[in-house]
């Protein structure tokens, strides 16, 4: 009886790890990116043109297997700060593009409405308004969506 008790007691632990290992990845995931743009701006600071490219390109990497959009949209903003601080529009801008297009369509599969306008509006510092007009309609539907699927359910209650 006892061994059964131990066993039982060792699978259920083991269950709540492995619940909480998708978890724990993401925040790994965050820290990731976010600590890479973290010494991507140091190296902005001291003029280390070579060490900010590792640096983004490594946040891009993390932020791209963390699967969420507002590290796509991070690692877009940081591409254009380097940008700036560079002198490189031609390198880090199109940089930029792809990884604003990943946040907007990363956030446009999560229906999340934030998400999709803060792509929009990043398009839109790019200068591209047609695909922030995109966005912002978009972001309109995905509103529309929600409304009714939140009607859908109050008549089910």
């Amino acid at each position: 009886m006892r061994h059964r008790t131990r066993t039982t007691l060792l699978l259920l632990l083991l269950l709540i790890g492995v619940a909480l290992i998708p978890e724990a990845s993401a925040q790994a995931d965050r820290l990731d990116w976010a600590a890479r743009l973290a010494e991507m701006d140091s190296a902005l600071t001291r003029g280390e043109t070579p060490a900010v490219t590792t640096a983004w390109r490594e946040a891009y990497v993390a932020a791209h297997a963390s699967r969420d959009w507002p590290g796509m949209l991070a690692v877009g903003d940081a591409a254009l700060r380097a940008s700036r601080a560079t002198r490189t529009p031609e390198v880090f801008e199109p940089r930029a593009r792809r990884a604003y297009l990943t946040a907007l369509l990363r956030a446009r599969r999560q229906a999340s409405r934030d998400g999709v306008l803060a792509a929009g509006a990043a398009f839109g510092r790019l200068g591209d308004r047609e695909t922030e007009q995109v966005a912002k309609a978009e972001a309109a539907k995905l509103a529309i969506r929600a409304e009714s699927a939140g009607r859908r359910g109050a008549r089910a209650l």
